[in-house]
């Protein structure tokens, strides 16, 4: 591969989250954000990593601007980007990136980012980024590589959050198992590891994302094992599975999910819009899962569902 191509979109901000999830569907490895300040006119960048959301910079302007990056030569991937933004109102220009390019913007933009819950807390940070650790926090270095799922976006601070919410409760058995269906790079089940879990199995039909899991999992000094296979392919039942890909294939995937949770054990799902929630319920309550929680952050939201013991 010889360079990327980036795709700066601009577009309203109510439909933001939206057109974030076109870019990723369409083969972005991450999404960049760029606030645009239409009062000074200038632009200020910062991340889907960001710790905290910029609450002035939301207020302060109607309309966004991101940044998506596709490999160089994917016509069919530029075209569905182009229908799909166009469809929503947003409007896009394109730039040609060198892979060291690519790699040195996509490093300008990441930044820690913590989940908190009842005291306790994680962090996900870059590698090359310091950070003082404080009493108790458990702390992810990640290298982003080229696979999505760096810990910023809302969808895996929330399975991060739900991961932090059933281990404090004491929801789940000493020495629980997870398995990471859309694993990326490899977070939530390195977060699961150094949370207590005993075994972490992580599947993505990415083989790139796979290898960037590998590489953060030996950084972590954290054992995973890593799998190209379908959900037919995995063999055992888990304490957890956690899905964090779009709705349309949760939906596909919803007996597979069920037969991968053991009885007395929890599934949580993300990558959902709020307008998606009603759809993804209706798929997953009727085949005998009970909704356990239900957590939301602006228009995403993420399901963990309890799978009875009889």
């Amino acid at each position: 591969m010889s360079g990327w191509i980036e795709i700066r979109a601009t577009g309203p901000r109510a439909s933001k989250d939206l057109a974030t999830t076109l870019l990723i569907a369409a083969g972005s490895s991450g999404v960049l954000e760029d606030a645009i300040d239409t009062v000074a006119g200038k632009l200020v960048s910062h991340s889907l990593w960001e710790e905290e959301t910029r609450e002035d910079d939301e207020d302060a302007s109607p309309v966004r601007a991101l940044k998506g990056y596709l490999p160089e030569g994917d016509n069919a991937a530029l075209a569905t980007v182009k229908s799909g933004l166009g469809g929503i109102g947003w409007t896009l220009e394109t730039s040609f990136l060198k892979d060291t390019d690519w790699s040195e913007k996509w490093k300008k933009g990441l930044k820690p980012i913590r989940v908190k819950h009842s005291g306790s807390s994680v962090t996900v940070k870059p590698t090359w980024h310091k950070l003082k650790r404080s009493p108790g926090e458990i702390v992810i270095n990640i290298d982003p590589g080229m696979a999505f799922g760096t810990g910023g976006h809302a969808t895996t601070k929330m399975c991060l959050k739900s991961i932090l919410r059933l281990v404090k409760a004491g929801k789940l058995p000493k020495g629980p198992s997870i398995l990471d269906v859309g694993t990326g790079t490899g977070v939530l089940a390195i977060a699961a590891m150094k949370l207590g879990f005993k075994k972490a199995v992580g599947t993505d039909i990415d083989k790139v994302a796979l290898k960037v899991a590998r590489k953060n999992a030996d950084l972590n000094r954290t054992k995973l094992r890593l799998s190209a296979s379908d959900l037919s392919g995995v063999a055992g039942k888990y304490d957890l599975v956690a899905a964090n890909i779009l709705a349309g294939e949760l939906k596909k995937l919803s007996n597979a999910l069920y037969n991968k949770i053991k009885p007395g054990g929890f599934l949580i799902l993300s990558g959902i819009l709020d307008t998606e929630q009603a759809a993804i319920e209706a798929a997953f309550t009727p085949i005998g899962l009970e909704k356990a929680f239900l957590l939301t952050e602006k228009e995403w939201v993420a399901f963990a569902f309890r799978k009875p013991i009889a």
